[in-house]
């Protein structure tokens, strides 16, 4: 498991340099207002309708997915350089959403294999990783870049110094990519597409209601990451070399989070993680938008480890319960199509509209309300997926026994 947990950090390093700056940056480089950050956050979203859904599939069809990986990371990489040189806001919207066509199917398609390959060692009787030993490798690495930039925007550098910082991810990880072991298929593509399987397993009666409250819960969060960033730079007035640390913060008690997911989950089950995670993220908008200084903003970080379990491990684990081997890639790329895309991108609009016409702490507001839609769909409506019998590194108690 290894290079596989380098390539979930390479990958998540990527990111991180990219993600907690990149308004900033739209702002200073680009002169984007807020409308424009909304347009340009939805027009990033829209490849997510297609590109995951489709590269997935070539995963379960023929594609070898660690060659997907390589090229998308190596896209990435160019675009981002790319975007270094540009001050205009048309090609620097025309570059994100090159980025997001590049990038967004590398962590489905990373969680895709990582499934596959716990299930070939199953088959052959070794160990088997549990998912959050190595997400956490993830989260690690959303970490290091805020620590490699904050001298240089400390003595005076521009947020494009985040550039650079996530080229160099990018090629890490397109390099690591050929170091994953291979995974052998031991089942034949049958005529039904996979990734037709697996829509209809994600919008089943099982999942449905799952599906439908993680819509809002996306929506939500589009509204305090989208602009998180420039609300801590305007609103509460943290200086540009601290709003990086700051926000990582709740990415470093993530790493605890994650790693004591599986006895939590063993408490609550998976389903109690989500509804504590929705409730963190309800939090924690709310505080900031009622009380914006710095003090509260570092105190709004505890709760995110939860909040990213819930949004993204717990969902991952629960739709691996619903793959087949003929559709594992599949399933997390439809859903992100369907579900977190479609989500990305209707926010994205809806927040630019609304940090633009109403202000950034009513932005917070309304990822508030959608949070807590997003809350009570899950807590009332959503009755668990129960773990499939072959999942043995999976810690959730079943129902039966």
């Amino acid at each position: 498991m290894r290079p596989l947990r380098r390539q979930f950090f390479f990958s998540f390093a990527a990111l991180g340099s990219v993600m907690p700056l990149m308004t900033v940056f739209l702002r200073q480089q680009g002169g984007f207002d807020n409308l424009q950050i909304g347009l340009t956050m939805a027009l990033m979203g829209v490849p997510t309708l297609c590109s995951p859904a489709l590269i997935t599939l070539l995963a379960d069809r023929k594609l070898d997915t660690r060659r997907i990986l390589a090229a998308a990371s190596a896209c990435s990489g160019a675009v981002l350089a790319a975007m270094f040189f540009s001050h205009q806001i048309g090609p620097t919207m025309a570059l994100f959403f090159l980025h997001g066509l590049a990038s967004v199917a590398m962590l489905p398609l990373q969680d895709g294999y990582f499934f596959s390959l716990v299930e070939q060692q199953r088959r052959l009787g070794l160990p088997e990783a549990e998912y959050p030993s190595v997400r956490v490798w993830g989260t690690a690495g959303y970490c290091l870049p805020s620590l490699l930039v904050y001298y240089p925007l400390l003595v005076g550098a521009g947020p494009n110094v985040i550039l650079p910082c996530a080229v160099f991810f990018c090629l890490l990880s397109a390099a690591n990519s050929f170091t994953l072991p291979r995974i052998e298929r031991t089942s034949t593509p049958g005529a039904r597409l996979p990734s037709g399987r697996a829509l209809a397993a994600i919008f089943a009666p099982n999942a449905r209601w799952l599906c439908i409250g993680l819509f809002f819960a996306y929506l939500g969060s589009v509204c305090y990451y989208a602009f998180v960033g420039n609300y801590l730079d305007e609103v509460v007035g943290v200086p540009r070399p601290y709003i990086a640390l700051i926000i990582n913060l709740g990415v470093v008690i993530e790493v605890g989070c994650t790693l004591l997911m599986p006895r939590l989950q063993k408490r609550i089950r998976l389903k109690g993680i989500m509804v504590l995670g929705l409730a963190c993220m309800v939090a924690r908008m709310l505080l900031l938008a009622f009380f914006p200084t710095p003090a509260m903003a570092v105190v709004a970080q505890i709760g995110h480890g939860f909040e990213v379990l819930a949004l993204f491990v717990g969902p991952v684990m629960f739709l691996n319960r619903l793959a087949g081997d003929e559709f594992r890639n599949s399933i997390q790329g439809v859903f992100i199509m369907a579900v977190s895309g479609s989500a990305r991108v209707l926010g994205g609009l809806a927040t630019g509209l609304v940090a633009s016409s109403f202000g950034l702490a009513k932005n917070l507001l309304v990822g508030a309300c959608l949070s807590t839609v997003a809350l009570l769909i899950i807590a009332f409506l959503f009755s668990r997926i129960p773990p499939r019998p072959s999942a043995t590194t999976d810690p959730e108690p079943d129902p039966a026994s």
